[in-house]
């Protein structure tokens, strides 16, 4: 997912800046950290009709959206005439972007060639025992190909298009990631990295409400995550302070049957439309995402548990970076063979929420005290969890010992 822009404010009324469409219904691949590989697909499954798209950029241009992405869960390469789309989107005087596994050749070039503002490469590895892991039926070998194919179109004619190659970090591949960043800048394209995240938030519920439905398949592509939705992260995660939701109030999301969906970390887009973005107002799809009681009520689960922190990631600053680098730092211990509960993510040595003395706390922490007085902080343990652990402060209780 491309990151995120501020909103945009015109006469007391908020328009997005980006939309992000799902212009096919499905992937070449199957991610196990994706929707694609880890959930059933029931949204609708055919491409997007051109007219119909025409109709929408139209319609986005007038409602101030300044740019448009060509996917969201789905592979935009796998659509014969993404040619034409960004030809629509760039005439409206829009940015348009495309993300891609560039495991296909088929479309790649018509794609440049109608020069996108934005083209993303989206890989988890150099060699392919380690890519083949995260992008599940995918050959790092003919990306790395089409890549140096990308790299001869733009040259030669002379394009203008950001091609960016988005590195997905996991605990087993970050040794190749510096092979990656040379390879990548050796052809002149931008190298960014993140953190991957189990999506979709579905899936991520299910794991943080100990659902059944969760598989071995899930629980071993966790294993392999430097930020799975544990005990400890979704603590910190939940006491994060409380802000309005980017991913629903400021991104516009589109299946390629034209719906509106409530937001870009929900898979199931039939379940969670608000309606056609062609049949009604900008204001009355942003009024329904907040007012449409099934879109409330998973609204709510996501903002108690904080998972709109952990969709956005760390590399967003969604997160206080010391604080899930400690986790992270936990993680790899354990990937190496160092006893760390993997359930927790390294609570030992940490005061748990039960055991927290705030009174005592705040009694040998008058800065925090008064911190709280200001409303910095909503109270001890809050600034304990994001803070205070990290910085081997006093009073705060019992350590808890796993």
């Amino acid at each position: 997912m491309a990151a995120l822009d501020a909103p945009l404010f015109t006469q007391g009324v908020s328009f997005v800046m980006n939309m992000y469409i799902d212009i096919v219904g499905a992937c070449n691949l199957s991610c196990p950290s994706c929707p694609m590989g880890n959930s059933e697909n029931v949204n609708f499954k055919k491409a997007m009709q051109i007219d119909m798209f025409r109709k929408i950029v139209e319609k986005a241009r007038v409602e101030g959206v300044k740019s448009i992405f060509l996917y969201n869960w789905t592979e935009p390469l796998i659509h014969p005439r993404i040619g034409e789309f960004v030809e629509i989107v760039n005439a409206a005087g829009l940015r348009c972007g495309i993300s891609s596994n560039l495991n296909l050749a088929k479309n790649m070039e018509v794609a440049l060639l109608a020069n996108p503002w934005f083209f993303r490469i989206s890989l988890s590895g150099f060699y392919q025992e380690t890519y083949e892991k995260g992008h599940a039926g995918g050959d790092i070998e003919v990306v790395k190909q089409n890549m140096l194919k990308l790299h001869e179109i733009k040259q030669r004619e002379g394009l203008d298009t950001l091609v960016e190659v988005y590195y997905h970090r996991y605990l087993d591949n970050i040794d190749e990631e510096a092979l990656m960043r040379e390879f990548s800048e050796g052809l002149g394209f931008k190298f960014a990295t993140g953190y991957s995240v189990m999506m979709p938030l579905e899936k991520t519920l299910a794991i943080v409400e100990r659902d059944v439905s969760v598989t071995d398949v899930d629980h071993q592509t966790l294993e392999r995550l430097a930020l799975p939705p544990y005990d400890d992260l979704v603590n910190l995660i939940r006491h994060y302070p409380k802000k309005a939701c980017s991913l629903k109030d400021d991104w516009l999301v589109l299946d390629c049957n034209g719906n509106t969906v409530l937001c870009c970390s929900i898979f199931n887009q039939t379940e969670y439309q608000v309606g056609k973005y062609l049949d009604l107002p900008l204001p009355q799809l942003t009024r329904l995402k907040s007012t449409q009681e099934n879109c409330v009520d998973m609204c709510n689960r996501c903002a108690a548990n904080g998972l709109h922190h952990y969709a956005m990631t760390p590399s967003q600053g969604a997160m206080e970076a010391h604080a899930i680098n400690r986790i992270i730092d936990f993680r790899k211990r354990s990937a190496i063979g160092l006893p760390v509960a993997s359930d927790k993510l390294g609570r030992d040595g940490e005061v748990s929420a039960e055991n927290f003395d705030e009174a005592q706390y705040l009694q040998m922490n008058q800065d925090v005290k008064n911190a709280i007085s200001t409303g910095a902080f909503t109270s001890g343990y809050q600034h304990y969890l994001l803070y205070g652990r990290l910085e081997g402060r006093l009073g705060a209780g019992y350590l808890t010992v796993v």
